[in-house]
């Protein structure tokens, strides 16, 4: 019996700790208890400098308190952020990959220091604080960045650029000085796509860096000093050295994490790749599909400050499913005949549902990261299949049988992201698009705009994010895409070659006699020829 209880007890233990709050509670104790061993030499030293205690505390109290105030810091940003900056919502492994950055930044800071230290009273201008100024504090931000999104990034930057003022000596210039550098380092990785991007960021922010050690040092009327010269030096360092670090580390945190970057979403468009070429061999018709639906999702991303990378790239994985039975799928089939004339409505909605489940053992076969695999069930969610459904119901007695309706709808889930949401509404319009007749600019908004209404209606969008602003814009760069898909042509008069063939056979001979006859004037008419072909264009 007691050992039943002991059971019972560390069983409802273990599950505690599978709690997301037990386990960011935890986290947050364990990073702040990392961050105080750190930070607490270097408030020492700030309360001996400035006499701030009576006598010197041991360095376990100072742990102690210190881990207590960052506790208290981080919980109370975390849940102000939570509630009030729409994409905060960091989970548990990214708050792993927050922590691990901002401790590995806090140790490379504190490297930093030390090395800056070698130089006090070496060289004459080469002092402590100009050596400062290349400490390369932006390396955590610009990997956050790289990583995660720009709302995680500003909270990130605020606490690490406290943090590194704590570390020199309790610094305001150097905290604002952190602050502007990591911020100006994360905006420009947004979108990141290729490997000079990282180059480039850390330009700016040692651009940025000059300017303010231009501004710090005419505060104190030393501008025209050699100081000033080397501190602008080592301020850009410090931005070339922040960019460096970050292309050496990033794809050993994506690996650690499982993250996927924009540079490795790109690399995913490739056509050599196995799941994109089955697609295209097999189920030609779903694969143009998809290329569209990747068109309208980044510019309608683009527009609303959504991934637009992540939603081309998505786009073209999301139908994968569809190459295990192509000829199901009206896209891929030939014209007049359709497979599902001989079918029951039932195993119809079942055989287009199974393109989920198919794609999704696809993108495992073919080892997709999870940010593409989990647009494939999402881009349905739990729509129905309508025409089905209606089919069902008019074949079905009432009396006899009712239809289900979860039977002829996706297992889901709802888009989570808003890339996933977009993805949705561009997979519908595209298809939606191909049974227009006549696609006029007014027969395609309305379009656009009766397929959006009905997702919206449907709740399908509930858990995603997008605002009926963000809808807007999308339906506007949806119009603007299929519009060019659509573009007027102009309506050419037919070559004279093809009226002569369509012509009776006694005309057919007429034509040939005057053509023979021809052919025995001067060259005057080959010259009359060949300005006839530059006219149709076929010289």
């Amino acid at each position: 019996m007691l050992k039943r209880t002991s059971n019972t007890h560390f069983s409802s233990i273990k599950k505690s700790f599978k709690d997301p709050r037990i386990q960011k509670v935890l986290l947050c104790i364990i990073t702040s208890a990392a961050l105080a061993f750190l930070l607490a030499p270097a408030l020492q030293l700030i309360a001996r400098t400035y006499q701030l205690g009576e006598k010197a505390h041991s360095l376990l109290s100072t742990v102690l308190g210190l881990s207590f105030l960052i506790v208290l810091l981080l919980y109370s940003t975390y849940s102000f952020s939570a509630k009030n900056i729409r994409r905060f919502n960091p989970s548990i492994k990214d708050l792993l990959f927050i922590s691990s950055v901002l401790i590995g930044t806090v140790m490379l800071i504190k490297f930093s220091v030390f090395i800056s230290g070698s130089f006090e009273d070496r060289f004459r201008y080469l002092t402590p604080t100009v050596v400062k100024y290349a400490v390369p504090v932006a390396t955590g931000a610009m990997l956050v960045q790289f990583i995660l999104n720009s709302e995680i990034v500003i909270v990130f930057s605020v606490i690490l650029a406290l943090f590194a003022g704590l570390l020199l000596e309790g610094s305001l210039p150097f905290t604002i000085y952190f602050l502007i550098g990591s911020l100006v380092g994360a905006h420009g990785l947004r979108y990141c796509t290729q490997q000079t991007t990282l180059i480039k960021a850390g330009i700016k922010v040692g651009l940025v860096n000059i300017l303010f050690v231009l501004g710090l040092t005419a505060m104190n009327a030393s501008i025209f000093r050699l100081e000033t010269l080397f501190g602008g030096i080592f301020g850009f360092l410090g931005g070339i050295i922040a960019a460096i670090v970050v292309t050496g580390i990033a794809p050993l945190f994506e690996a650690i994490f499982g993250y996927t970057s924009n540079i490795k979403l790109l690399e995913l468009t490739n056509l050599d790749h196995p799941a994109l070429r089955e697609l295209v061999l097999r189920a030609p018709g779903s694969y143009h599909h998809s290329i569209v639906v990747g068109n309208l999702a980044e510019t309608a991303a683009e527009a609303i400050g959504a991934n637009p990378i992540l939603a081309r790239v998505s786009s073209y994985y999301h139908d994968i499913g569809k190459s295990k039975k192509p000829q199901y799928f009206i896209e891929n089939q030939p014209e007049g005949e359709n497979k599902h004339d001989k079918l029951s409505p039932s195993m119809s909605s079942l055989i287009l549902i199974s393109h989920v489940k198919e794609g999704m053992e696809m993108a495992k076969k073919y080892k997709l990261p999870t940010v593409i695999t989990d647009f494939i069930p999402q881009h349905h969610g739990t729509s129905l299949i309508k025409y089905f459904y209606d089919k069902a119901k008019g074949k079905t007695n009432p009396e006899l049988q009712t239809i289900n309706e979860e039977d002829f709808r996706y297992p889901g889930p709802k888009p989570q992201t808003r890339e996933a949401g977009i993805v949705m509404l561009a997979d519908a319009v595209e298809a939606a698009s191909m049974t227009l007749t006549d696609p006029t600019p007014a027969r395609i908004r309305g379009m656009v705009q009766k397929i959006i209404n009905n997702i919206f209606t449907d709740q399908q969008l509930d858990e995603c994010m997008l605002t009926l602003k963000d809808l807007h814009q999308i339906a506007k760069n949806f119009n603007l895409v299929l519009g060019g898909t659509f573009h007027h042509r102009i309506d050419y008069s037919e070559p004279v070659t093809k009226e002569v063939h369509s012509k009776r056979k006694g005309d057919a001979d007429i034509a040939r006699q005057s053509a023979k006859k021809d052919k025995d004037r001067s060259g005057e008419n080959k010259k009359e020829r060949g300005e006839d072909l530059k006219r149709l264009g076929m010289s």
